[in-house]
């Protein structure tokens, strides 16, 4: 990888960089999937960095710990990939351009086709699946228009943050406010500019129910 791709994801988080507008659900899929990895191990690392303070390097010769944060990665990952697909589903459903049935597959196909993607032996698979799993069930429940506006789609991922980050409850408990405001703050840009990207018809003409 060059060095400029590696910092892509921050210069477009700074505005510095335009990302090429989303014409496809592959497209789409595929910008969900990177922006859902980058905000959650971001916030992640960012905060059991700031936790650790001079111990951090420290913490990463420790297995227990190590165990710890991979799983905590995947729980933060996969609620945030389900995040993305509901926020990306509800501008087609608002927008009158998918009735309520589709826009849940819309959304399900994304998180299945993302969640389906990896070989991991970080979590059990039963567990992994069950992250999939829940991100369906909130696609077949979600109130559409909520989630639209921004802050509602994005709950999940600040809870994942919360209870599974490798930090004592006590401390997070005196942090909670802090990191889902953390979260919540680098959602933001991604928030707009995914409203910004998507050509909702190019999108739609390249997806079908069934392939969703």
């Amino acid at each position: 990888m060059k060095l400029v791709d590696a910092f892509k994801p921050v210069l477009r988080t700074l505005g510095l960089l335009r990302h090429p507008d989303l014409e496809t659900y592959g497209q789409l899929i595929d910008y969900a999937e990177k922006n859902a990895a980058y905000v959650s191990q971001v916030t992640l690392y960012t905060y059991v960095k700031a936790r650790a303070g001079t111990q951090f390097p420290k913490m990463f010769e420790n297995e227990m710990f190590l165990t710890s944060l991979k799983i905590a990665r995947w729980h933060i990952f996969g609620a945030a990939v389900a995040d993305m697909a509901l926020f990306a589903a509800a501008q087609f459903h608002v927008a009158g351009d998918l009735d309520r049935p589709d826009t849940q597959r819309f959304a399900t196909g994304i998180i299945e086709a993302i969640l389906t993607n990896y070989k991991q032996d970080d979590v059990a698979p039963s567990v992994f699946l069950e992250m999939m799993a829940d991100g369906v069930r909130r696609a077949a429940f979600a109130n559409w228009g909520d989630i639209a506006d921004g802050p509602a789609a994005f709950q999940r991922s600040a809870d994942a943050v919360y209870e599974w980050a490798p930090i004592a409850d006590e401390l997070k408990s005196l942090d909670e406010e802090i990191v889902r405001n953390s979260i919540h703050l680098r959602w933001i840009g991604v928030r707009r500019d995914t409203k910004a990207l998507m050509r909702r018809d190019a999108i739609l003409a390249s997806w079908t129910p069934a392939a969703g």
